[in-house]
């Protein structure tokens, strides 16, 4: 199930696994790298600001951007703050807003429901809004299905 309008993105996936192993995967730095295509250091801490390169191949291949964690909250939400889509450096991001990011865990039949809802799209200029909705939607529609592989083919 999904849902894209003007200001938010939603993507919902089943995990079969425990909610436990879910949130291990969101939050441990070195899992949450390997299933996302990044690498970087530090903790998912609220008011973090975490630095991270891309490590997928073609053109995002060793982007450089960050997010700012805003919430945590044990095997139930992670949230930050981000610039979505690739960084453009003609865009002065410091007067950019930023859209919020949610990992939501629940409890579902045959496993653990991961909802990731990024809002606040309508915040950002008509010019540039139907262009990141589209990148972060296919994007999240990658990540989802990422996730969910990587936690059940490894233990």
């Amino acid at each position: 199930m999904e849902a894209a309008e003007s200001g938010r993105i939603e993507k919902r996936v089943l995990i079969r696994a425990p909610r436990a192993r879910v949130w291990r995967a969101l939050t441990d730095p070195a899992e949450f790298s390997r299933w996302f295509g990044v690498e970087m250091a530090g903790a998912f801490q609220p008011g973090v600001r975490l630095q991270m390169i891309s490590t997928h191949e073609g053109p995002a291949k060793g982007v450089h951007f960050h997010v700012d964690v805003q919430q945590r909250t044990e095997q139930q939400l992670l949230s930050w703050r981000w610039h979505p889509g690739m960084p453009d450096p003609a865009i002065d991001y410091s007067q950019e807003p930023t859209t919020l990011v949610e990992f939501r865990l629940e409890d579902a039949e045959g496993g653990t429901l991961l909802t990731v809802t990024e809002s606040g799209f309508d915040r950002i200029s008509l010019a540039r809004r139907a262009r990141l909705i589209a990148e972060n939607t296919a994007g999240w529609e990658y990540q989802t299905n990422s996730v969910r592989n990587h936690v059940e083919q490894a233990p």
